[in-house]
């Protein structure tokens, strides 16, 4: 008969001590759980896993996607580069479009992976600043007083011009055949 009456109470106990998130539908209990420590053993080292590499964008990788993009979706509408060839003017010119891309490096050798030596973009985060660092600068358009472009030949995929300063120091510059037109 003892036992009957201890059956009820502890079920109604437990019951007390269990209730049932409304969110989740999982059981959770009000006594928080007690880890006993053996102190008899020296606790184990922590296992030091190694970090998992996350890809590192840096802001001239992240402008360079973005702008990249950009042109890339502007499809044939960009604006490019031209050099009139009548008359034995061999000026390469670029005129920027606001509502046009553009956006094309000079490089030190006809390889898109040599040195890039001067930028031509109609972003302002390519441009302010030289932030990739083109020895020759960065500008939004060929109209410079301090650079003078000169079509030389053309080279594979790459057209080879002579970038002349004002002192009249020169140095051999590529640019993708396909942001020059000949006109």
């Amino acid at each position: 008969m003892k036992n009957n009456i201890y059956i009820p109470i502890l079920t109604l106990l437990l019951s007390a001590c269990i209730h049932k998130d409304s969110n989740t539908n999982q059981k959770h209990r009000d006594t928080p759980n007690i880890v006993v420590a053996d102190t008899s053993k020296p606790a184990p080292k922590p296992v030091l896993k190694p970090a998992s590499k996350k890809e590192f964008t840096s802001r001239l990788d992240s402008i360079e996607k973005t702008n990249n993009a950009s042109v890339i979706a502007s499809g044939d509408d960009v604006t490019k580069a031209y050099v009139y060839l009548h008359g034995g003017d061999s000026t390469i010119n670029l005129t920027a479009y606001m509502r046009k891309d553009h956006r094309f490096f000079g490089y030190a050798a006809p390889d898109v992976t040599s040195e890039r030596l001067i930028l031509f973009s109609i972003f302002t985060d390519d441009v302010q600043n030289n932030p990739f660092g083109c020895k020759l600068g960065a500008y939004y358009e060929i109209r410079m007083d301090s650079l003078t472009l000169k079509y030389v030949s053309t080279k594979g995929n790459f057209v080879k011009a002579k970038a002349v300063d004002k002192t009249n120091q020169s140095t051999t510059v590529y640019f993708e055949k396909k942001w020059i037109d000949f006109e």
